[in-house]
């Protein structure tokens, strides 16, 4: 049986995917600590809402009898999005990358993908447990 075909897995696999690429987007970022112009670069976080919407088609109620009630409701704008903070903290020769906010932020998608892997590995071993091969 296939296991990564499962949607859960599916999903867990796709997360850690996108851990594993930040980790080496900040890994980078540390590497050009040093670096003279140097800007930090981080991966955007897919909204849960965002990829629902993706996901789903929209439905809207019709009127079919001019009595009817038009319950429908009118679109809502997408809210906008926010300038980004400004720089933390910039060197002498134009680097932005603070070294301590790229270790928690690495330290975060460590425990992250930990907790992904835990996840992983759970639901594994209880499909070997439904399967009868679970200890």
């Amino acid at each position: 049986m296939a296991f990564a075909k499962i949607s859960v897995f599916e999903a867990l696999s796709r997360r850690m995917g996108w851990l594993s690429q930040r980790q080496t987007v900040l890994a980078d970022n540390i590497a050009n600590a040093d670096t003279p112009g140097y800007a930090p670069q981080d991966l955007k976080e897919a909204s849960f809402q965002g990829a629902l919407r993706r996901a789903l088609k929209p439905m809207a109620p019709t009127v079919t009898h001019e009595r009817h009630v038009d319950a429908s409701i009118p679109p809502r704008r997408e809210p906008e999005a926010e300038e980004s903070k400004g720089r933390y903290e910039t060197a002498p020769s134009g680097n932005a990358v603070v070294l301590e906010e790229q270790m928690v932020k690495v330290a975060d998608t460590q425990m992250r993908y930990q907790t992904m892997t835990n996840l992983y590995r759970k639901h594994l071993q209880m499909f070997k447990t439904a399967v009868g091969r679970g200890s």
